[in-house]
Protein backbone atom coordinates (compact mmCIF):
# COMPACT_ATOMS: atom_id res chain seq x y z
CA UNK A 1 0.00 0.00 0.00
CA UNK A 2 1.45 3.87 -0.93
CA UNK A 3 0.85 5.98 1.84
CA UNK A 4 1.72 9.76 1.17
CA UNK A 5 4.79 9.59 3.50
CA UNK A 6 6.43 6.81 1.27
CA UNK A 7 5.28 9.47 -2.07
CA UNK A 8 7.27 12.12 -0.08
CA UNK A 9 10.03 10.01 0.43
CA UNK A 10 10.27 8.22 -2.84
CA UNK A 11 10.12 12.01 -3.99
CA UNK A 12 12.79 13.60 -2.04
CA UNK A 13 14.79 10.33 -2.78
CA UNK A 14 14.68 11.29 -6.43
CA UNK A 15 15.17 14.92 -6.11
CA UNK A 16 18.29 14.18 -4.21
CA UNK A 17 19.26 11.27 -6.95
CA UNK A 18 19.08 14.50 -9.37
CA UNK A 19 21.02 16.90 -7.45
CA UNK A 20 24.20 14.10 -7.50
CA UNK A 21 25.46 15.09 -11.21
CA UNK A 22 24.96 19.19 -10.29
CA UNK A 23 27.33 18.45 -7.49
CA UNK A 24 30.01 16.02 -8.78
CA UNK A 25 30.36 18.44 -11.39
CA UNK A 26 30.40 21.54 -9.84
CA UNK A 27 33.61 19.29 -7.72
CA UNK A 28 35.10 18.39 -10.19
CA UNK A 29 34.95 20.85 -13.00
CA UNK A 30 37.74 21.30 -14.55
CA UNK A 31 39.17 18.51 -15.15
CA UNK A 32 41.50 19.48 -17.79
CA UNK A 33 42.43 22.50 -19.92
CA UNK A 34 40.21 25.29 -20.79
CA UNK A 35 40.26 26.89 -24.24
CA UNK A 36 39.03 30.88 -24.69
CA UNK A 37 38.55 31.91 -28.24
CA UNK A 38 39.33 35.90 -28.61
CA UNK A 39 37.52 36.48 -31.83
CA UNK A 40 39.55 39.62 -32.61
CA UNK A 41 43.67 40.11 -33.90
CA UNK A 42 46.49 39.63 -31.03
CA UNK A 43 47.08 42.77 -28.99
CA UNK A 44 43.48 44.40 -29.15
CA UNK A 45 41.73 45.42 -25.69
CA UNK A 46 39.26 42.01 -26.35
CA UNK A 47 42.58 40.15 -26.27
CA UNK A 48 44.67 42.05 -23.59
CA UNK A 49 41.80 41.90 -21.01
CA UNK A 50 41.81 37.94 -21.27
CA UNK A 51 45.64 37.74 -21.22
CA UNK A 52 45.28 39.75 -18.04
CA UNK A 53 42.75 37.47 -15.94
CA UNK A 54 44.39 34.29 -17.54
CA UNK A 55 47.49 33.82 -14.95
CA UNK A 56 44.79 34.11 -12.00
CA UNK A 57 42.11 31.98 -13.20
CA UNK A 58 44.59 29.28 -13.81
CA UNK A 59 45.85 29.38 -10.44
CA UNK A 60 42.09 29.38 -8.74
CA UNK A 61 40.92 26.65 -11.42
CA UNK A 62 44.05 24.34 -11.05
CA UNK A 63 43.79 24.16 -14.80
CA UNK A 64 45.76 25.43 -17.85
CA UNK A 65 43.98 28.08 -19.97
CA UNK A 66 44.66 27.86 -23.72
CA UNK A 67 43.87 31.23 -25.24
CA UNK A 68 43.19 31.24 -29.60
CA UNK A 69 42.56 34.42 -31.80
CA UNK A 70 40.29 33.49 -34.23
CA UNK A 71 40.17 36.88 -35.93
CA UNK A 72 37.22 37.53 -39.09
CA UNK A 73 34.14 38.83 -39.20
CA UNK A 74 34.11 41.42 -37.24
CA UNK A 75 34.36 39.15 -34.29
CA UNK A 76 31.51 36.85 -35.62
CA UNK A 77 34.06 34.29 -37.07
CA UNK A 78 35.25 32.94 -33.54
CA UNK A 79 31.95 33.33 -31.82
CA UNK A 80 30.34 31.04 -34.59
CA UNK A 81 33.08 28.29 -33.39
CA UNK A 82 32.24 28.72 -29.47
CA UNK A 83 28.66 28.72 -30.34
CA UNK A 84 28.94 25.52 -32.34
CA UNK A 85 31.21 24.20 -29.44
CA UNK A 86 29.99 21.39 -26.44
CA UNK A 87 28.12 23.30 -24.29
CA UNK A 88 30.78 21.81 -21.16
CA UNK A 89 32.54 25.37 -20.19
CA UNK A 90 35.92 24.28 -22.05
CA UNK A 91 35.48 26.49 -24.77
CA UNK A 92 34.68 29.82 -24.21
CA UNK A 93 34.00 33.09 -25.66
CA UNK A 94 35.75 36.64 -24.92
CA UNK A 95 32.84 38.69 -26.17
CA UNK A 96 33.32 42.28 -26.87
CA UNK A 97 30.83 45.13 -27.43
CA UNK A 98 31.01 44.77 -30.99
CA UNK A 99 29.46 41.72 -31.24
CA UNK A 100 26.36 43.69 -29.99
CA UNK A 101 26.56 46.26 -32.64
CA UNK A 102 27.19 43.75 -35.44
CA UNK A 103 23.87 42.22 -33.93
CA UNK A 104 22.18 45.32 -34.07
CA UNK A 105 23.20 46.19 -37.90
CA UNK A 106 22.93 42.56 -39.30
CA UNK A 107 20.04 40.79 -36.77
CA UNK A 108 19.81 37.99 -39.00
CA UNK A 109 23.27 37.55 -39.93
CA UNK A 110 25.25 37.67 -36.53
CA UNK A 111 25.28 35.31 -33.34
CA UNK A 112 23.07 36.81 -30.55
CA UNK A 113 25.12 36.81 -27.34
CA UNK A 114 21.92 36.29 -25.02
CA UNK A 115 20.67 33.75 -27.41
CA UNK A 116 23.28 31.67 -27.85
CA UNK A 117 25.10 32.39 -25.11
CA UNK A 118 25.42 32.36 -21.24
CA UNK A 119 27.24 35.25 -19.88
CA UNK A 120 30.44 34.45 -17.13
CA UNK A 121 31.17 37.97 -16.13
CA UNK A 122 33.12 41.47 -17.71
CA UNK A 123 36.93 41.01 -17.91
CA UNK A 124 37.05 44.94 -18.60
CA UNK A 125 35.40 48.30 -19.40
CA UNK A 126 35.93 51.36 -20.62
CA UNK A 127 34.76 55.15 -22.22
CA UNK A 128 34.95 56.24 -25.95
CA UNK A 129 36.34 59.60 -25.98
CA UNK A 130 35.17 62.22 -28.42
CA UNK A 131 38.64 64.27 -29.91
CA UNK A 132 38.67 66.72 -32.03
CA UNK A 133 41.68 67.73 -34.34
CA UNK A 134 43.84 70.70 -33.71
CA UNK A 135 43.38 71.87 -37.54
CA UNK A 136 39.61 71.92 -36.62
CA UNK A 137 39.75 74.45 -33.88
CA UNK A 138 37.62 72.82 -32.17
CA UNK A 139 38.94 73.31 -28.24
CA UNK A 140 35.37 72.70 -26.37
CA UNK A 141 32.21 70.59 -26.79
CA UNK A 142 30.45 74.19 -27.06
CA UNK A 143 32.94 75.57 -29.57
CA UNK A 144 32.55 72.10 -31.56
CA UNK A 145 29.23 72.15 -31.47
CA UNK A 146 29.01 76.06 -32.78
CA UNK A 147 31.57 75.02 -35.55
CA UNK A 148 29.47 72.37 -36.52
CA UNK A 149 26.25 74.58 -37.01
CA UNK A 150 27.77 77.15 -39.05
CA UNK A 151 29.24 74.57 -41.21
CA UNK A 152 26.16 72.39 -42.03
CA UNK A 153 27.80 68.51 -43.36
CA UNK A 154 31.38 70.05 -43.70
CA UNK A 155 33.11 68.92 -40.73
CA UNK A 156 34.13 65.34 -41.11
CA UNK A 157 34.19 62.90 -38.08
CA UNK A 158 35.63 59.11 -38.66
CA UNK A 159 34.82 56.00 -37.67
CA UNK A 160 36.22 52.50 -37.69
CA UNK A 161 33.96 51.48 -40.66
CA UNK A 162 30.33 51.52 -41.47
CA UNK A 163 27.61 50.24 -38.88
CA UNK A 164 30.51 50.00 -36.37
CA UNK A 165 30.13 51.19 -32.31
CA UNK A 166 32.04 54.62 -33.64
CA UNK A 167 29.64 55.17 -36.45
CA UNK A 168 26.29 54.37 -34.46
CA UNK A 169 27.76 57.04 -31.57
CA UNK A 170 28.31 59.50 -33.84
CA UNK A 171 24.92 59.12 -35.24
CA UNK A 172 23.58 59.42 -31.79
CA UNK A 173 26.14 62.52 -31.10
CA UNK A 174 24.48 64.12 -34.53
CA UNK A 175 20.80 63.62 -33.48
CA UNK A 176 21.45 64.33 -29.62
CA UNK A 177 23.43 68.00 -30.63
CA UNK A 178 21.28 68.98 -33.48
CA UNK A 179 24.57 69.00 -35.38
CA UNK A 180 25.04 67.73 -38.93
CA UNK A 181 28.56 66.12 -39.82
CA UNK A 182 29.58 64.25 -42.58
CA UNK A 183 30.91 60.27 -41.74
CA UNK A 184 34.07 59.29 -43.21
CA UNK A 185 34.34 55.18 -42.32
CA UNK A 186 37.95 53.14 -42.00
CA UNK A 187 39.09 49.92 -41.10
CA UNK A 188 40.17 50.74 -37.69
CA UNK A 189 41.38 53.13 -35.59
CA UNK A 190 45.13 52.86 -36.16
CA UNK A 191 44.60 54.25 -40.03
CA UNK A 192 42.13 56.77 -38.92
CA UNK A 193 44.32 58.54 -36.31
CA UNK A 194 47.22 60.64 -38.79
CA UNK A 195 44.37 61.75 -40.76
CA UNK A 196 42.87 62.72 -37.86
CA UNK A 197 45.71 64.80 -36.21
CA UNK A 198 46.59 66.41 -39.56
CA UNK A 199 43.19 67.38 -39.53
CA UNK A 200 42.17 65.32 -42.68
CA UNK A 201 39.09 64.59 -40.84
CA UNK A 202 38.08 66.86 -37.89
CA UNK A 203 36.35 64.34 -35.29
CA UNK A 204 36.44 60.83 -33.91
CA UNK A 205 35.07 58.87 -31.16
CA UNK A 206 38.85 56.65 -29.73
CA UNK A 207 39.60 54.15 -27.77
CA UNK A 208 42.70 54.84 -27.69
CA UNK A 209 42.44 58.52 -27.19
CA UNK A 210 45.23 59.23 -23.71
CA UNK A 211 48.17 59.66 -25.33
CA UNK A 212 47.58 62.03 -28.07
CA UNK A 213 45.47 64.24 -26.11
CA UNK A 214 48.29 63.69 -23.71
CA UNK A 215 50.71 64.63 -26.29
CA UNK A 216 48.40 67.63 -27.83
CA UNK A 217 48.10 66.06 -30.77
CA UNK A 218 44.26 66.41 -30.34
CA UNK A 219 41.86 67.83 -28.52
CA UNK A 220 39.39 65.96 -26.42
CA UNK A 221 36.14 66.96 -25.68
CA UNK A 222 34.35 64.56 -24.06
CA UNK A 223 33.49 60.73 -23.47
CA UNK A 224 30.69 58.73 -23.41
CA UNK A 225 31.46 58.06 -19.57
CA UNK A 226 28.32 57.87 -16.50
CA UNK A 227 30.80 60.08 -14.18
CA UNK A 228 34.81 61.32 -14.20
CA UNK A 229 36.94 58.75 -16.11
CA UNK A 230 39.91 57.83 -14.20
CA UNK A 231 42.02 58.27 -17.04
CA UNK A 232 41.06 61.50 -18.04
CA UNK A 233 39.78 63.40 -14.53
CA UNK A 234 40.26 66.88 -16.91
CA UNK A 235 37.40 65.68 -19.62
CA UNK A 236 33.51 65.76 -18.69
CA UNK A 237 31.09 63.06 -20.05
CA UNK A 238 29.07 64.47 -22.99
CA UNK A 239 25.91 64.19 -20.57
CA UNK A 240 27.30 66.64 -18.49
CA UNK A 241 26.44 69.36 -21.94
CA UNK A 242 22.92 68.31 -21.81
CA UNK A 243 23.42 65.03 -24.05
CA UNK A 244 20.51 62.90 -21.96
CA UNK A 245 21.56 59.07 -21.83
CA UNK A 246 24.43 59.59 -23.97
CA UNK A 247 26.03 56.61 -21.90
CA UNK A 248 28.16 54.25 -24.06
CA UNK A 249 30.88 52.01 -22.72
CA UNK A 250 33.37 50.22 -24.33
CA UNK A 251 33.56 46.38 -22.46
CA UNK A 252 34.62 42.49 -23.23
CA UNK A 253 33.60 39.98 -20.95
CA UNK A 254 33.79 35.89 -20.82
CA UNK A 255 30.59 33.69 -22.26
CA UNK A 256 29.93 30.49 -22.72
CA UNK A 257 27.76 28.01 -25.18
CA UNK A 258 24.14 28.09 -24.60
CA UNK A 259 23.28 25.07 -22.45
CA UNK A 260 26.67 24.78 -20.56
CA UNK A 261 25.51 23.86 -17.16
CA UNK A 262 24.83 25.91 -14.44
CA UNK A 263 27.48 24.86 -11.67
CA UNK A 264 30.40 25.27 -14.70
CA UNK A 265 29.54 29.10 -15.20
CA UNK A 266 29.11 29.84 -11.12
CA UNK A 267 32.96 28.07 -11.27
CA UNK A 268 34.19 30.47 -14.13
CA UNK A 269 32.63 33.42 -12.56
CA UNK A 270 33.97 32.68 -9.35
CA UNK A 271 37.58 32.60 -10.64
CA UNK A 272 37.47 35.43 -12.77
CA UNK A 273 36.07 37.86 -10.43
CA UNK A 274 38.36 37.41 -8.02
CA UNK A 275 41.20 37.33 -10.36
CA UNK A 276 39.66 40.74 -11.57
CA UNK A 277 39.91 42.35 -7.28
CA UNK A 278 43.67 41.65 -7.02
CA UNK A 279 45.42 44.35 -7.04
CA UNK A 280 47.55 43.27 -9.80
CA UNK A 281 44.94 42.68 -12.53
CA UNK A 282 43.50 46.86 -11.26
CA UNK A 283 46.86 47.83 -12.11
CA UNK A 284 46.63 46.21 -15.65
CA UNK A 285 43.61 47.19 -17.16
CA UNK A 286 44.50 50.93 -15.90
CA UNK A 287 47.27 50.92 -17.86
CA UNK A 288 45.63 49.55 -20.71
CA UNK A 289 42.81 52.31 -20.14
CA UNK A 290 40.03 49.99 -18.81
CA UNK A 291 38.61 49.19 -15.30
CA UNK A 292 38.47 45.71 -14.60
CA UNK A 293 34.92 43.85 -14.83
CA UNK A 294 32.76 42.74 -11.93
CA UNK A 295 33.11 39.36 -13.28
CA UNK A 296 30.26 38.27 -12.62
CA UNK A 297 26.62 36.94 -14.97
CA UNK A 298 24.43 39.92 -13.53
CA UNK A 299 26.12 42.78 -14.77
CA UNK A 300 27.07 41.69 -18.18
CA UNK A 301 23.69 39.82 -19.49
CA UNK A 302 22.19 43.76 -18.41
CA UNK A 303 24.71 45.12 -20.09
CA UNK A 304 24.31 43.49 -23.41
CA UNK A 305 20.78 43.89 -22.93
CA UNK A 306 21.33 47.45 -22.55
CA UNK A 307 23.96 47.84 -26.05
CA UNK A 308 20.46 45.97 -28.09
CA UNK A 309 18.53 48.24 -27.18
CA UNK A 310 20.61 51.33 -27.30
CA UNK A 311 21.94 50.33 -30.80
CA UNK A 312 18.32 49.20 -32.14
CA UNK A 313 17.03 52.55 -31.19
CA UNK A 314 19.77 54.75 -33.08
CA UNK A 315 19.06 52.32 -36.30
CA UNK A 316 15.69 53.15 -35.97
CA UNK A 317 15.38 56.74 -35.36
CA UNK A 318 18.16 57.65 -37.61
CA UNK A 319 17.09 55.40 -40.14
CA UNK A 320 20.08 54.20 -40.78
CA UNK A 321 20.50 51.11 -43.48
CA UNK A 322 23.22 48.93 -43.86
CA UNK A 323 23.90 46.27 -46.92
CA UNK A 324 22.85 42.85 -45.97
Amino acid sequence: MTTRRSVLTHSAAALAALSLPRLALAQAFPSKAIKIIVPFPPGGPADTAVRIAQSGMEKALGQSIIVENVAGAAGGLGAQRVRQAEPDGYTLLQAASPHTTNAAVKPQGNVDLLRDFVPIGQTGNSVYTLCASKESGAKTFAGMVVLAKAKPGELKIGSVGVGSAHHLIAEMLKSAAGIDLTHVPYRGEAPAIPDLVAGRIDLMFLTTAKPLIDDGRVAGIGHTGDGPWFQLPQLKPLTAFGLKDFVVPGWNGLMAPKGTPPAAVARLSEALSATLRTEASVKAFNAMGFKPGEGTPGPMAKQIDDDMRLFTTVIRERNLKFDT
